[in-house]
């Protein structure tokens, strides 16, 4: 004769599996908020450097395409992409100095303005055509 276990009528997840459960899973979604978070911290960040990067570019081919005689008259300027300090993002600052006969150095320092951080630099010579 077989003997035969009874279920037990009350079967289910007890209090402590429920909690257990309910923390893991917090844990979990609060680590996949921190990472997504992180990402868009980053992103950001890219963006700003891209854009700085751009500006800074497009400043320099501006500077580049003057006359070789004019560009030692831009010693010292500062650039911006707005119409003032007061709202633009990016500044360029020039060091346009004498390297050598007929030959001009061109430094250009790209500051974010958000952060007061620099963030780029870039040098070229230019000679006499």
């Amino acid at each position: 004769m077989r003997i035969r276990k009874s279920k037990n009528p009350q079967a289910g997840f007890t209090l402590l599996e429920v909690v257990i459960s309910s923390a893991v899973l917090a844990i979990a979604l609060m680590a996949a908020t921190a990472a997504f978070s992180s990402n868009l911290v980053a992103t950001e960040e890219a963006k700003r450097l891209t854009n700085g990067s751009i500006f800074l570019s497009t400043v320099t081919e501006d500077v580049l395409a003057q006359d070789f005689d004019n560009l030692l008259a831009l010693n010292g300027n500062q650039i911006v992409d707005g119409g003032n300090l007061d709202v633009s993002e990016y500044s360029v600052d020039l060091t346009v100095f004498l390297a050598g006969i007929d030959l001009i150095q061109v430094q250009a320092v790209l500051t974010d303005l958000q952060t007061g951080r620099e963030i780029g630099r870039l040098g070229t010579l230019r000679r006499r055509q």
